[in-house]
């Protein structure tokens, strides 16, 4: 029986571990050392710890179906304080997602926690790892010898700062895997935030940041008034797009030529990674540079995502033109940063920070544009100054920690520290390096996905029981690695994607076809549907779960064109922002004056004052009420608009005197699909929906048409009829976006 070391108890690092358990015979014995307390890698937080990598409520990116291994469903147990587990989980029910795979899966191998491992060098003939740890706990030192050894130690290491390592500015500047909060970040102090980077990273903390600023001025409580006039400036340097977590799977109507007013909405993943984009033919990985014919493609996609090019936010810096389209597109993924961006308080900006400048205990950032972009690097200009800096979040990345390899290992691997994206260059699919055939690595990449991790330990598991496919160039071709750092070295850096192996549905075609694992298509029929891994079991011993992710997948992409799921989550999350407003009553009794109102509406976020409720917004209409016949005069509204995850609904409540807290239940929205009278599509009409509440002794009856543009909403309207003894009346409201910044 061979011996394995798997460095780093992460989800790398425990699939790579149950995988080579399970391996028929086992004949592997396996040992994994973790320097942390805790299994789960960068997961590994527990609600109400500051988290060491991430916020433990954090929102995945990706949906459960694809955070997730594919024998174990989500569904088949439950987090610690939480019935029901969200579409998007939180970090630390990840953390608790991966505890209960350990418990499950990962018993049988020896699992030293607190244990960092101080060097490992090969020896002897035939070699075997000569491996040194220091349990953190004890404080003793061990010496262990092991026939292979899996590096699971993470891609995303160490927080990388080395953009600012000569920067003299006292101003807090955070990592953002550290930052959580705008308050703690400049330790209460008002003023402007500068996030640097146009990754996940980047455009999560400017949006977190936005929230915070935005939450300080529409609060319940005390009104912290010094953040009120605060932004956020978000520095990046490739073209951007930011994505919400929901979005239509189908936005345009060919028939039309046109978008779809209410198209069919569900959780990314399955719209991006649907098999039926990449044709009938097989599909292999197509990862490395990115020719301006295919980055082209990308910005077109994301464009009918989002519903147009960026130009409606009101910011140039996110509109591209035929030249910057040949370059990769970075994506973000959040649901609130491109409204943010709309009403000012996000300030993209594309180029560099140049310098930081001291003012008193505030800083001056200076900002440098690109003004011109060439065949390979876009020039930069004279910029701008932010004033009043009192934060700094870096979204720089991070770089690896191979220290404790041996010199004599990291050479033979061809380990170039200063190249952070491509320290070594390891075969396809960052799995192995043929001239140390002792050592494999899994998740050694940018943006690993948990199914790539699980056919990866697969291909390990084959490779070192003598079963694989030697010819394959996933064990013996390291060409692509050498193109994408020759490219980086060279300075193309803007040919090179935002992760160097994107093509997550080609690797797991590949990767799965390479180890012999058949993808499932009993509900999919004909290479079509989105990739996940339940569609690529690796085991017959739980069939059941997969089949069991596989079944409701399958029923929410059935189901997404008939049923609402999930629209009244794109519709919440739409509705941010500033808007037009113009209302028409019609009374048809006395005791209730018809009219207009013309003015505006404002849904402004800010934390949810309800534990219930997974988002909320402080809804405000100012403008003038003219009553038939009369005259005009200013008016107000106020509502608190929620969001409820658990019962996917849209509620409105009243405020009470203060202004900003809810009170009451007024109405709660239940969405329905426009048809004409034959039950097909009614094309003429947005997404509907409808409540119906009494009001002693009244009765209120609500309609509401939202027409959307891809995910985007650019108008909808609420239309009431109040029915009883008192009142008679119908309030019709018609609301369209304010251009960008509007008031």
């Amino acid at each position: 029986m061979k011996s394995v070391l798997i460095v780093g108890a992460g989800p790398a690092g425990l699939v790579a571990a149950k995988t080579l358990l399970q391996r028929p015979g086992t004949p592997f014995r396996v040992t994994i050392f973790e320097s942390a307390e805790r299994v789960g890698g960068m997961w590994a937080t527990a609600k109400g710890q500051e988290g060491v990598k991430c916020d433990p409520t954090m929102r995945t990116n990706l949906s459960r179906f694809t955070v997730g291994f594919s024998d174990f469903s989500w569904r088949s147990f439950k987090t610690q304080d939480d019935s029901t587990t969200p579409m998007f989980p939180k970090a630390y029910q990840v953390g608790q997602y991966l505890e209960e795979y350990t418990r499950r899966f990962v018993f049988g191998a020896t699992i030293a926690l607190n244990r960092e491992v101080t060097s490992a060098k090969l020896e002897g003939q035939p070699r075997t790892w000569r491996v040194s740890s220091f349990d953190k706990g004890e404080r003793t030192t061990h010496e262990d010898s092991f026939d292979y050894l899996i590096v699971a130690s993470g891609f995303f290491a160490e927080p990388d700062l080395r953009s600012f390592d000569k920067s003299s500015s006292s101003t807090q500047i955070q990592h953002s895997s550290k930052f959580r909060s705008a308050q703690s970040l400049t330790n209460g102090r008002p003023g402007n935030i500068v996030v640097v980077g146009g990754g996940m990273s980047g455009s999560e903390a400017a949006a977190t940041a936005a929230l915070e600023l935005s939450n300080a001025k529409y609060a319940t409580g005390e009104q912290k008034r010094g953040w009120a006039e605060s932004k956020v400036y978000h520095v990046f340097d490739r073209p951007f797009y930011c994505v919400p977590r929901y979005i239509p799977r189908n936005p345009y109507n060919a028939a039309r030529q046109d978008y779809r007013l209410a198209p069919d909405f569900l959780p990314l993943d399955l719209v991006f990674y649907d098999l039926s984009r990449r044709g009938r033919g097989i599909i292999n990985a197509s990862n490395g540079i990115v020719p301006p014919e295919k980055a082209l493609k990308g910005h077109e996609f994301l464009r009918s995502v989002i519903g147009g090019d960026q130009r409606e936010l009101g910011h140039t810096e996110l509109v591209y033109n035929h030249g910057q389209t040949g370059y990769p597109a970075y994506t973000g993924i959040s649901d609130t940063y491109a409204e943010f961006v709309r009403s000012g308080i996000i300030v993209p900006w594309s180029g560099r920070v140049d310098t930081i400048a001291e003012d008193n205990e505030q800083a001056r950032v200076q900002l440098l544009a690109y003004s011109a972009w060439s065949t390979t690097l876009p020039t930069l200009d004279v910029g701008r100054d932010v004033e009043n800096v009192v934060g700094i979040v870096a979204a720089t990345g991070f770089k690896v920690n191979l220290d404790y390899l041996d010199p004599a290992v990291r050479q033979a691997l061809g380990h170039d520290p200063s190249c952070q994206r491509v320290p070594l260059c390891l075969t396809r699919g960052s799995i192995f390096e043929p001239k140390v055939p002792e050592i494999a690595f899994v998740g050694f990449y940018e943006g690993p996905y948990w199914g790539v991790m699980e056919l990866q330990a697969q291909l390990i598991a084959q490779q070192w029981s003598g079963d694989a496919a030697s010819d394959s160039p996933i064990f013996t071709d390291t060409t692509e690695s050498q193109a994408i750092r020759t490219a980086l070295k060279a300075g193309d850096f803007a040919h090179v994607p935002q992760f160097w192996m994107p093509d997550y549905i080609g690797m797991m075609e590949e990767f799965s076809r390479t180890a012999h694992i058949q993808r499932d298509d009993s509900l999919f029929p004909a290479q079509t549907g989105p990739v996940f891994p339940a569609r690529y079991p690796t085991t017959d011993s739980q069939q059941s779960d997969s089949q069991d992710v596989i079944r409701e997948v399958h029923s929410l992409v059935d189901d997404s064109n008939p049923s609402t799921r999930f629209v009244a989550a794109a519709t919440f999350r739409a509705m941010q922002g500033s808007w037009t407003l113009r209302r028409k009553i019609d009374s048809r009794n006395d005791t209730y004056v018809g009219g207009t109102f013309k003015g505006t509406a404002h849904f402004h976020p800010r934390y949810p004052t309800a534990p219930t409720f997974s988002a909320e917004y402080l809804y405000i209409e100012e403008g003038t009420f003219t009553i038939d016949d009369w005259g005009a005069f200013p008016a107000t509204r106020r509502y608190v608009y929620r969001y409820n995850e658990n019962t996917d609904k849209i509620s409105t409540w009243f405020v009470q005197e203060d202004g900003v807290s809810a009170e009451r239940l007024f109405n709660e929205l239940v969405f329905r699909k426009p048809v004409k009278a034959d039950g097909s599509e009614d094309p003429e009409k947005g997404w509907l929906a409808f409540s119906e509440h009494w009001c002693s002794p009244d009765t209120y009856k609500s309609s509401c048409e939202f027409r959307f543009r891809g995910a985007s909403l650019p108008t909808f309207g609420i239309t009431y009829v109040v029915e009883g003894p008192k009142k008679d009346y119908t309030h019709e409201s018609w609301y369209e976006r304010l251009p960008p910044g509007g008031r």
